[in-house]
């Protein structure tokens, strides 16, 4: 069969166009954001980003359009008009425009994501997308089976509305491990996380059995047997699955640390990925400034040896160490605060909870001798009960202060330091 007549004849052709609506409404209003957030492009990011809210999506298009094909392939009886054509030749034959258009779905974001973000696809970050393919034609297979034993006017709708449920629903309930076996790998990959080899097993394995049980059924020979042996397929990979997954919270594994830094000066030496390209010289140079100024006022008696860059670590950054900080500061460069980011870490009160106006006015204090202060409508959105009138007063005692000796200035940090604390638990 010609490859335009394959197209046209199949369910796939009138399913593309919802299929790639549905898809770029997803990118446009939603994963935009995700793919632009992160300060570096990173190949595993953008994939895994740009593919987990349409992964259902694509499954259950896949499922239904493969249900209506399976039923046309049973009323079309095949296996009587063309015995001499292998059974398998002929349902793979039908069921590949159906899964192309499940990966059209997925390979659409992807693009999408690398056209906006430039970089190159790396060998780590294709297996979200690999998984997503081969579950693709497994829910085909499936889907393609349901379709011979049901009326296309049930199958349709039952495929397509169960599968987005049964993948896309775990997300919203416990126990955790469901998630990790649903077909959907919704990680949200950082910055320095890749997917894990087990995550991507456990995500396969049901629904990759489901599927060869299923087309077990198309095969000839003992019902009895053929069952027996699917029961049997399925069961083993569940079991299996859920032996990976079963200690796992709402996290799936990842392996972190994937990104190369580089490293740049001395007291402290800044630690940065090499995606920083030109930004690292820039930050570097603000974050030894503001230590600085930290040490010129004893807000540190002196700065650790070194500070990286805690992206570096994806969710799961060290705490800070007298010898190592771990700061945001490439998102911080690029709202222009780095200093803020230095300073918010490293200014410390003898209490948990300091006196909010109190804080406040050494934290801008701080922030006035490095060169930038937020404005006020940066600070009120972390806190609404912050007015502007409340805002000028503490940028006038700041100035006062400001205006000192730098002995005075020292005295009015300690001095102000104990009284955020006093009345504190």
């Amino acid at each position: 069969m010609r490859i335009s007549t394959l197209i046209r004849s199949s369910t796939a052709l009138p399913a593309l166009v919802p299929a790639l609506g549905l898809t770029l409404s997803f990118y446009v209003f939603s994963t935009h954001d995700q793919v632009a957030y992160w300060p570096y492009p990173y190949a595993p990011t953008l994939v895994q980003r740009s593919i987990e809210q349409v992964y259902a999506l694509s499954y259950a298009l896949v499922s239904a359009a493969a249900a209506w094909q399976g039923a046309r392939f049973k009323e079309s009886r095949v296996r009587e008009s063309a015995p001499y054509r292998r059974e398998w030749t002929v349902v793979a034959l039908a069921l590949s425009p159906v899964v192309a258009v499940g990966w059209l779905i997925l390979l659409v974001p992807v693009a999408l994501a690398f056209s906006e973000r430039p970089t190159w696809p790396t060998p780590v970050s294709l297996p979200p997308l690999l998984l997503g393919m081969a579950l693709c034609a497994a829910h085909g297979v499936i889907g393609f089976v349901v379709g011979q034993r049901l009326k296309p006017a049930l199958a349709v709708p039952v495929m397509a509305c169960g599968v987005f449920l049964l993948v896309s629903y775990p997300h919203a309930m416990e126990p955790f491990y469901l998630r990790h076996m649903s077909g959907e790998y919704f990680a949200h990959l950082g910055f320095a996380e890749t997917a894990t080899a087990a995550s991507m097993v456990a995500q396969l394995l049901p629904t990759l059995s489901l599927a060869v049980a299923a087309s077990l059924t198309l095969t000839r020979g003992h019902a009895l047997l053929r069952s027996g042996l699917g029961l049997v397929v399925c069961v083993g990979a569940v079991l299996i699955s859920h032996s990976i997954v079963k200690d796992w919270n709402y996290n799936p594994s990842v392996n972190v640390n994937a990104v190369r830094t580089t490293c740049t000066g001395t007291a402290p030496e800044v630690c940065l990925p090499v995606n920083a390209g030109k930004d690292a010289k820039a930050i570097s140079d603000e974050v030894h400034r503001t230590f600085a100024v930290l040490e010129k006022y004893q807000v540190v008696d002196s700065p650790p040896k070194r500070v990286e860059e805690a992206l570096d670590y994806g969710r799961f950054t060290p705490d800070n160490t007298k010898d190592t900080g771990y700061l945001l500061l490439s998102t911080a460069q690029q709202e222009n605060r780095v200093n803020a980011e230095v300073i918010g870490t490293y200014v410390k009160f003898p209490c948990e909870m300091p006196q909010p106006t109190l804080r406040r006015a050494v934290l801008l204090w701080l922030e006035q001798k490095t060169g930038t202060m937020p404005g006020y409508e940066r600070i009120a959105a972390g806190d609404p009960f912050y007015t502007p009138a409340q805002h000028q007063e503490t940028l006038k005692a700041v100035d006062e202060v400001s205006a000192k000796s730098a002995t005075e200035q020292v005295s009015w940090y300690k001095k102000i330091s104990r009284s955020a604390c006093e009345g504190s638990s």
